[in-house]
Formats: structure tokens, C-alpha cells, sequence
């Protein structure tokens, strides 16, 4: 048995595979965050998190890490060369003897470009964009939220939508139908339960909190608000020019087309896919002479991780079954 590991960790949840390369068989484990910029104990947590995740998918194939062959791990939280460089020791001292360690962004280009390069931009949690070219050269943008200027993931989108309803509230800004929506939501109807309440749901479910809101923005934009829409529309504009810059940092070879991946939850799920049409529309009008190939990716990220594993180890003729096996069972969540 020749088994690769891929791993997508994020900040909410975190999707662990386990493929057979011989047997061409896949087994998928859900678990929880896996980025350490979200845990108590930050890179000191982290070593028991990703313990507890692997033993869970090793017990149950009754294999142990001398098994796995190659892994490739994407977590969002990687962003530095030193960020790097400890998480690769935490790594090795479970044991993993052949591993790629990136940023989550990276496996978007491996499960959604045919080429296997190109550029990915990912909208869940947080947001971040990567390019990979041919011949290997790596480029990120953004990761580190608002110290990158980041203008994606719902860890930026809900406080704008939250600071615009307060602004009409508070600042006598214009009206939104994000107020209206908010307060159905709270089920209030005087503007002095806005904070109480909304700070009361955000300290008992963090989570659950924001992805209501998240989806009260999209949905909002998607029915025509003005202010909604001006959100989604500079967060698209924000993904340009950060895939511009990818592609301006790596060689994509004239004549050639140039993919770009859109991952992530709001990009593939969310009910508006207005910051996406806006990336695609400033993308085209920036790159008149290029073809640029636009993807949503319809399967996990974790996908890229698997395909990357097998790539790693010369393991050719498995994409269209490693993604059959992803398209075709179960989904992760």
C-alpha cells in the first residue's frame, strides 16, 4: 500500500485525507481548527492538536506515520519563514519523514487548475491569495489580515457589515437593509439592544454568530442594497489587485492561459457572488491580451493537498480518480 496524506487546515475546521494510491481508495476526517493564530496556546497548542487529528485517521485505517509515504499540509496560519520553520519541526517530531508545508492557499491551484499552476484566492474565515508557476516559483499576498491589507474572509467582511449598521444607527449615515436584516435577526427593535445583544451572541457562539451575519450580508447585497454590495464589490477589488500582483511576481509564458482558482467558502457557497464577478471584470479589463481561465472550485481544497502528494512522489494517472473520489462521495463540511 502506497498512502499519501493531505491535509487543509483552516481556522474553523480543517479536512484531513488519506489516499491509496494502489488501491485507489480515499478516507476523509473531519476535525476541527488546525490554524494556531486562533488557539489559546498559539504554536504551543498546536503540536497536540495535530497529534490528536492524525492518530484519529491512523487508528482507524490501522496504519501508523512510517505508512504514509509523502504528506502535504496546507494551514492557514503559515505565512512567515518562521512561521515555517516551526511548524515543520512540530512535524517532524510526529513523525512525518516527506512532507510540503504551505499556506492553504496553495492547494486551490493543485485541486483546481488543470496545469497544476496558475493563481488561487481564498475567502473563508480569512483571505489570502497564491500564485505558483511552472516551474515552481511560489508567490503569496496577504495572510496576515489587516496587517496585509487583507479585504476578504468573513473575519473582515462581518465587521464592515456590522460597522455599517452601526454607522446609520450611531453616525447618521444613510439607511441599509443590513439594519433592518440585523435586527430581525436579534429580534429587537430599539437601536440601544443593538450592542448588548450583539456582543452577548458573539462571547456564547462566536462561530454560529458570524456565519449568520456573513450570510445576512450576501444576502442583503444579492437583494440590492447599496451598502451591502459596496462591501462585497471592494472586497472583489481588493482580490484583483492582489492576483494581479501574483501574476505580475511569477513568469506565465505569453500565449499561454493563465488559471485562476476562487476557494473558500464565500467565494464557493455564499448566497452573492458579487466579490467574485467584481475580480473576474477588473481581471479581464487589467490583462486585455492574456486569457485567464476562471475556476470556483466545486471539491475540497484538501484535494490539492492529495494531488500534490502524489506529484511529490512521481505517482502519475491519479487526478481524474482522486477527483471522482471527491466529487463523487462524501463532501466535507
Amino acid at each position: 500500500m502506497r498512502y499519501v496524506l493531505g491535509v487543509d487546515g483552516g481556522g474553523t475546521k480543517t479536512h484531513c485525507a488519506l489516499y491509496d494510491a494502489d488501491a485507489g481508495r480515499l478516507d476523509l476526517l473531519p476535525y476541527g481548527p488546525t490554524n494556531h493564530e486562533g488557539m489559546a496556546g498559539g504554536l504551543d497548542e498546536l503540536p497536540s492538536v495535530l497529534r490528536g487529528m492524525l492518530r484519529g485517521l491512523l487508528v482507524r485505517n490501522n496504519i501508523t506515520m512510517r505508512d504514509i509515504e509523502m504528506g502535504v499540509l496546507g494551514l492557514a496560519g503559515v505565512d512567515t519563514e518562521e512561521q515555517h520553520r516551526v511548524i515543520s519541526g512540530i512535524l517532524t517530531d510526529l513523525g512525518m519523514a516527506r512532507f510540503v508545508l504551505c499556506n492553504d492557499a496553495y492547494l486551490g491551484i493543485k485541486a483546481g487548475s488543470a496545469s497544476g499552476c496558475g493563481v488561487c484566492a481564498i475567502s473563508g474565515t480569512g483571505s489570502c491569495i497564491t500564485g505558483m508557476d511552472a516551474a515552481g516559483n511560489r508567490v503569496q499576498v496577504g495572510g496576515l489580515g489587516a496587517y496585509t491589507g487583507d479585504y476578504g474572509g468573513s473575519s473582515v467582511l462581518v465587521p464592515r457589515a456590522v460597522g455599517r449598521v452601526h454607522d446609520q444607527l450611531f453616525r447618521e449615515k444613510p439607511f441599509t437593509a443590513l439594519t433592518t436584516a440585523v435586527f430581525r435577526w436579534l429580534d429587537i427593535t430599539d437601536r440601544g439592544e443593538f450592542i448588548n445583544l450583539l456582543t452577548d451572541r458573539l462571547h456564547r457562539d462566536y462561530t454560529q454568530t458570524t456565519y449568520e451575519l456573513c450570510r445576512i450580508l450576501h444576502i442583503t447585497a444579492e437583494e440590492g442594497d447599496e451598502a451591502a454590495r459596496q462591501i462585497l464589490e471592494e472586497s472583489g477589488e481588493s482580490y484583483a489587485g492582489g492576483i494581479a500582483g501574483a501574476i505580475g511576481a511569477l513568469s506565465f509564458p505569453a500565449g499561454e492561459p493563465i488559471e485562476i482558482v476562487f476557494a473558500g467558502s464565500l467565494f464557493t457557497k455564499a448566497d452573492s457572488d458579487l466579490a467574485r464577478k467584481t475580480a473576474e471584470k477588473l481581471l479581464t479589463k487589467r490583462f486585455p491580451a492574456r486569457d485567464l481561465i476562471f475556476h470556483k472550485l466545486d471539491i475540497p481544497n484538501v484535494a490539492g493537498a492529495v494531488l500534490w502528494a502524489l506529484s511529490e512522489l512521481g505517482v502519475e494517472n491519479r487526478r481524474d480518480n482522486v477527483l471522482r473520489l471527491f466529487r463523487g462521495g462524501v463532501w466535507l463540511r
